[in-house]
C-alpha cells in the first residue's frame, strides 16, 4: 500500500526544494531518513520537518474519539471489577495516531495479542494486554487472590481460554462505546503473545491506537487497542461531530425535565433569624426565648438546597404544619 503524503507534508517538501534553490533530483524518501536535514540559507535556519508523521485525523476528529473512548474506560473500570470481584480503575490514558511499525515497537514485553476482525472494519484490530495483568487475572478467575509473582512469557491454551472470560467482555464494552457511531461486533481470529507475529499490516500504514491503564490493590497493567486508519476513515465525520453544539438552544430541555424530574431536592422554611453571641448560646436553657429579627405575620422564606426560592405563610392543614407560598424570589447573580 503506497504512502499518500497530506498537503502539510507535501507544502514542507516544496519549501524545501525552494530553500535549496532547485528541484530535487532524486526522491528524497528513497533511501534517507524521514527527517529532513537543517538548512542554513541567507542565516535563515529550517527546521527538521517529520515527512512521515502520520497526520491523518484532524484535532476535532481525534477529540471526538477520545470522548468516546474515555466513556469506554469507565465501562471498562466497571467490567473489570465486576469479573474479578476487586475494586479495580481503568482509565483512557492516550488517544493518538502513528505509523504500524511503530506501535509495534511501543507494545511492552511480555504482552498477550488478540488479533480480531471487527465487522464492519474491513481490516483487522488488534488488541492488547499485559500478561502480568491477564495473569492475575487468571488466578483471580479460577478462585486465587490475583497476586502474582512469576509471570510466564506466553500463556497455555487453558490459561487463554480462562483469560477470555475477562477479555472478551472488556471487548464488548469498548464495541458498547462506539454504539452511537458504528455498530461493531468482534471475533477472535488468532491469540499469541509474540509481537513479530501481529505484523498484519505493512509498517508505514497509519493506525489509532489507544491506551487503557488498568489499576487495583496489587494488580496493574494497559490494554491497548490498535485500529486501521482505512477503517476508520470512513466515519471521521461522525467522530468530529459536536452533536450538542450542533442542536437549537432548548432542544434537550424536555429530555432533561424527564431525566432531573424525579430527583430529590432538600426544601425548608425558615420562620426568622437572630444573631447571637457564642457564650449566650452556651446559656440557653429550656424555656428561654429568642428574638427573631422578623415581624409577626411576615411571610416566612423557603430555601431549597439552601438558597431562597419562595417566599409564603405558615398556617395549618389539618393537625399538620403546612406553607402556602406567596411569591417566587427572583434568582440573584
Amino acid at each position: 500500500m503506497n504512502d499518500i503524503l497530506s498537503n502539510e507534508e507535501i507544502d514542507a517538501l516544496l519549501q524545501m526544494f525552494r530553500s535549496e534553490g532547485g528541484a530535487a533530483e532524486e526522491d528524497p524518501l528513497a533511501g534517507k531518513p524521514a527527517v529532513a536535514p537543517l538548512l542554513a540559507v541567507e542565516d535563515r535556519v529550517v527546521s527538521p520537518v517529520d515527512l512521515l508523521k502520520p497526520n491523518r485525523l484532524g484535532r476535532e476528529q481525534l477529540r471526538g474519539l477520545e470522548r468516546y473512548f474515555e466513556s469506554a474506560g469507565k465501562l471498562l473500570s466497571a467490567t473489570i471489577s465486576d469479573k474479578l470481584r476487586l475494586d479495580t480503575r481503568c482509565d483512557c490514558v492516550a488517544v493518538e495516531q502513528l505509523r504500524f511499525g511503530n506501535w509495534l515497537e511501543q507494545l511492552p514485553g511480555p504482552v498477550s495479542i488478540y488479533v480480531l476482525q471487527m465487522e464492519p472494519f474491513r481490516l483487522p484490530v488488534l488488541f492488547t494486554a499485559s500478561t502480568s495483568l491477564l495473569y492475575g487475572a487468571v488466578d483471580r478467575i479460577l478462585g486465587g487472590s490475583g497476586k502474582v509473582t512469576k509471570v510466564p512469557k506466553d500463556f497455555t491454551a487453558a490459561e487463554h481460554t480462562v483469560a477470555e472470560a475477562l477479555v472478551g467482555p472488556c471487548l464488548d464494552r469498548i464495541c458498547e462505546s462506539l454504539g452511537d457511531v458504528v455498530k461493531l461486533k468482534w471475533t477472535l481470529q488468532n491469540r499469541f503473545c509474540n509481537p513479530s507475529m501481529a505484523q498484519i499490516l505493512p509498517s508505514q500504514d497509519v493506525a489509532l491506537a489507544v491506551y487503557f491503564q488498568a489499576t487495583g490493590e496489587f494488580l496493574l497493567g494497559d490494554l491497548r487497542l490498535m485500529i486501521p486508519f482505512a477503517s476508520l476513515e470512513p466515519l471521521l465525520d461522525r467522530f468530529g461531530r459536536d452533536t450538542v453544539a450542533s442542536l437549537e438552544p432548548g432542544a434537550l430541555r424536555d429530555r432533561v425535565a424527564a431525566t432531573v424530574r424525579d430527583v430529590g431536592v432538600d426544601l425548608a422554611v425558615e420562620l426568622g433569624g437572630a444573631r447571637i453571641r457564642l457564650r449566650q448560646l452556651l446559656d440557653l436553657q429550656p424555656g428561654d426565648v429568642i428574638p427573631l429579627a422578623t415581624r409577626l405575620g411576615a411571610p416566612a422564606v423557603v430555601p431549597v438546597q439552601g438558597r431562597p426560592k419562595f417566599t409564603g405563610h405558615v398556617g395549618r392543614i389539618g393537625n399538620r404544619l403546612g406553607l402556602q407560598v406567596a411569591d417566587v424570589i427572583a434568582d440573584q447573580a
